[in-house]
Formats: C-alpha cells, sequence, structure tokens
C-alpha cells in the first residue's frame, strides 16, 4: 500500500510543482492593432461600401476621417467593424484620402494607431458630365470682388395665386443697360419676406421668369418654396443669392419677367413677398451665352393642371414625345460649349409603385420619394444619374414638415438645380438629340389632375456658349 500511496503523493505535488510553474513563467500578450482589409481600400467611382474588421486586444478602439473630406464617411458597425461609404465621384481624377483607428484602454485610448488610405477611381465620364456648381448661395458670393457697376431692384412683389395657365402669371419689367456685352457677371439677389403682419402659412411653389427678346422664350430664372411661414411677424426676411451670368444677353434694355405662385393662402394681412435685385459686375467675358433653346417646360406643356407633368398615369406617359421624349436640337456653328440646365423638383403624395424596385414601400410620391433621372445624349447614357432628392434635416426652423427630406427642394429655400456639361458639342454646328428618362412609376390615380397625384415640375434649357478663346 506505501508504494501506492508514495506514487499518488509525488503524483499530486507533481502537478502542484506543474501548476506553479506555469503560473510564474506566464507572460502579458504585447498590445496589437490590425485591419482586415489591411493598408488600402479600394472603391469604383459609383457611390459603395465596405466593412473593415478591427483586430485588437484593447478595450476600446476608435476612429477619425482626414478633415474636408465630405465624400467619404465612415462608422462602427456591429462588433469589431468599421463601415466605410464613399459617394459618388463625378470627377475624371482619381480621389484620395485617410482614415486614423487608435486603439488602447479608458486611461490611454490612442496607445495604437493605424492608418487606412481610401482611394475612389474618377468617373470615365461619357455624354454628358454633371458640373461642381452651386445652385444658390446663402451668402454673396465670395469671389466676387469690387463693387456692382449697374443694380437694379423690384418692388417687393406679393405672392398670391395669379392662375394655373402661363397666361395668367404675373408679369413686371426690370430695366438694365442697353449694352449687356460690358459686362461679366450678374448677381440675383433674392429677399423672401413678408407682407402686411406677417407671412402665409404654406409652402408654396414660386417661379420666376425672364423673356429672351431673341426668340420670344420664357427660361426659369430661379424656382424657390416658400417657407410654412405662419409663426413669421412683419419684420420676417431672409436672402439668397444666385449667379445668373448664364442670362446676361437677355439683360439688356427693359426686359419683361413673370412669377408664378402655386398657393390660395395669401390674404389681404398675411403674404409672402419676393424681392429682386440685380448686380451686374464690369470685366471680359471668359465666355459668351449665344445660343438657348427649350428642352423640356412643364409649366407650359403640362397635363396636371398644376404646371407639372404627371408621372405614371396610364395613358398620359411621363416619357411622351410632347413632354420629356427625345428631343433634336440644331446647334449654331459658332457654339463651342454646350449646359444643360434642369430644375425637377417633385409633388403630389400618391402612392402607387415603382415597378422595377422589389418589396419598397412608396413614400408620397412625388415629394418625398427619391427618383432619379437619366440624361441622354444622341442615345448614349451619362455615366451616372441625376438625383431628384434633398436632404431637409438643416433646415431653418418653422412650422410643417420643414425637416422632411424631399424631392429637391426643402421648405423656404431655393430649389436644388443640377447643370450638366455636354461633352461631345459639334463643332463647326450640327444636331445634337436630348432625352431625360425618369424611373418607371405606377400611379395610384387613374386622372392627371388628381389631389395627389405624383407629379414633377420640369424646366430643361440648352445654352450655348461662345468661349473667349474662340471669340
Amino acid at each position: 500500500m506505501k508504494p501506492t500511496l508514495s506514487l499518488l503523493y509525488g503524483s499530486a505535488l507533481w502537478t502542484v510543482l506543474l501548476l506553479t510553474g506555469c503560473k510564474s513563467n506566464k507572460t502579458v500578450e504585447d498590445p496589437y492593432l490590425t485591419t482586415d482589409q489591411a493598408e488600402t481600400v479600394l472603391f469604383e467611382a459609383e457611390e459603395a461600401s465596405n466593412t473593415i474588421t478591427i483586430n485588437t486586444n484593447q478595450p476600446v478602439w476608435n476612429f477619425s476621417v482626414e478633415e474636408g473630406q465630405e465624400w467619404c464617411d465612415a462608422s462602427k458597425g456591429q462588433g469589431n467593424k468599421l463601415v466605410i461609404s464613399a459617394n459618388y465621384n463625378y470627377g475624371d481624377a482619381e480621389r484620395t484620402t485617410t482614415i486614423t483607428i487608435t486603439a488602447g484602454s479608458q486611461e490611454e485610448p490612442e496607445l495604437l494607431s493605424q492608418t487606412l488610405t481610401i482611394t475612389q477611381s474618377g468617373t470615365v465620364n461619357k455624354a454628358a458630365r454633371l458640373l461642381d456648381r452651386t445652385a444658390y448661395f446663402e451668402k454673396y458670393p465670395e469671389d466676387v470682388s469690387g463693387s456692382p457697376a449697374y443694380t437694379v431692384s423690384t418692388e417687393a412683389i406679393k405672392l398670391e395665386f395669379y392662375g394655373w395657365g402661363e397666361a395668367t402669371d404675373k408679369t413686371f419689367t426690370v430695366n438694365f443697360p442697353e449694352n449687356s456685352e460690358n459686362y461679366n457677371r450678374a448677381i440675383l439677389k433674392y429677399r423672401m419676406g413678408a407682407w402686411n403682419e406677417g407671412c402665409s402659412s404654406y409652402d408654396n411653389t414660386t417661379m420666376f421668369f425672364i423673356k429672351n427678346k431673341a426668340d420670344g422664350q420664357w427660361y426659369e430664372i430661379t424656382r424657390a418654396m416658400t417657407p410654412f411661414g405662419n409663426s413669421f411677424g412683419s419684420t420676417w426676411e431672409r436672402y439668397y443669392y444666385f449667379d445668373v451670368t448664364d442670362y446676361l444677353s437677355m439683360m439688356e434694355g427693359a426686359t419683361e419677367f413673370k412669377v408664378y405662385y402655386g398657393g390660395f393662402d395669401a390674404t389681404s394681412t398675411r403674404a409672402h413677398t419676393a424681392t429682386l435685385t440685380f448686380d451686374l459686375y464690369t470685366g471680359e467675358q471668359a465666355r459668351t451665352a449665344v445660343y438657348y433653346a427649350k428642352v423640356y417646360d412643364s409649366s407650359r406643356d403640362g397635363n396636371s393642371g398644376y404646371r407639372g407633368f404627371a408621372y405614371g398615369v396610364a395613358g398620359h406617359d411621363i416619357e411622351a414625345p410632347e413632354r420629356m421624349g427625345e428631343k433634336a436640337f440644331q446647334i449654331p456653328a459658332d457654339v463651342n460649349e454646350l449646359e444643360m440646365k434642369v430644375t425637377i423638383t417633385g409633388h403630389g403624395h400618391d402612392q402607387g409603385k415603382f415597378p422595377d424596385r422589389p418589396n419598397y414601400s412608396t413614400k408620397n410620391a412625388a415629394e418625398f420619394d427619391e427618383n432619379t433621372y437619366t440624361v441622354k445624349v444622341n442615345g448614349e447614357a451619362a455615366a451616372y444619374p441625376g438625383s431628384i432628392f434633398i436632404a431637409c434635416g438643416n433646415n431653418y426652423s418653422q412650422a410643417g414638415t420643414c425637416y422632411y427630406d424631399r424631392a429637391n427642394w426643402c421648405p423656404g429655400n431655393p430649389a436644388l438645380v443640377h447643370w450638366w456639361r455636354i461633352l461631345d458639342v459639334p463643332q463647326g454646328g450640327g444636331e445634337i438629340t436630348l432625352d431625360l428618362d425618369l424611373e418607371r412609376f405606377i400611379s395610384a390615380s387613374s386622372a392627371p389632375n388628381a389631389e395627389g397625384t405624383a407629379q414633377y415640375i420640369v424646366e430643361v434649357d440648352l445654352i450655348g456658349y461662345k468661349t473667349a478663346a474662340a471669340q
């Protein structure tokens, strides 16, 4: 029995020694921080996102994106995941930014650091390119120097319902100098204001047009939406600024304007007002607008009764030739640059369906639903679509749904405008075709002019320029 007991005693002792030896020899694991993917994340020009796994033995980790890189965003996902996203790169050049990842403890949160390089390819443009051009300014444009050589203002125009049709718009005249070629810049100051005791209650569409004496056409110079104004008093005002240099050749001598207002809420004591002030600056023109053409004009040719094109109503196709079908244009020989100005705002609370969006619930089309349009030049589609949507979360305080995102407009602000550069201009003159296609939609309404039917107010103009080098 003793040998057996000795053996057992020896085994127990050996086990204790072994465990004691392991404990005394244990080493602390070195801190580490790695990522998967490592060092470089690549994106194509399209809008996209990618998920990176953070590998670390530290209790906390964080990240920061290089400042001034609004195109790139990052956020923490579930677990040790970093979700990196990039918006569409509309430019020709590749763009790059960095994300710095840190890890550590609560006491030393930046013990470790690693940098990821984010690289996105440039767009391979075709047909047309969306320009990085500001639609409007909330302060006077900073690149304007000196004082205007000529300034002219309208009176405060009371905005009230003049009628639905183009012929019922309120017209007025502004007197400009006789020689528009002496000027190289035109800035429009747009003052929103109150009438008598204060503003009207609702967010309504306001459209201002200028008449081109050369062709007799009316071209939309600005579109703005009134705010929910029932809490604004008699002194309320707000200013916006537009670069309207493209219309300088129309601003010569006595020039006709007209305005449309789409609301019935004006009274003798409360209404919105608009005051236009034009500042003209002298200098040599880098280019001169020598050609204008209407591509689409729902204000004149609309089928909804509300200055817009009804959307998705059976028998009233928005893509029909008389509405947004393909159009042909004969470009003059002296034009060597072409740009297309696109202003599309969505309206209506239609509960129809987008047949090409599986499992999608309509969010009150067309006012609150995001949509896109495809630009085609001579039958070739641009590399990316135009978006008919804008975030309103940072809108200024007012009543109503002022913070809800909308179809290219926020209450109390100008509409979003897109400028497209036509890439293949027929040198020496020639014909081109233009077409804008919207996503398919099936309206819940059977009548184009029914209350709430989805519609888009569309104004698309083609402008041809003669550059200084070619003059």
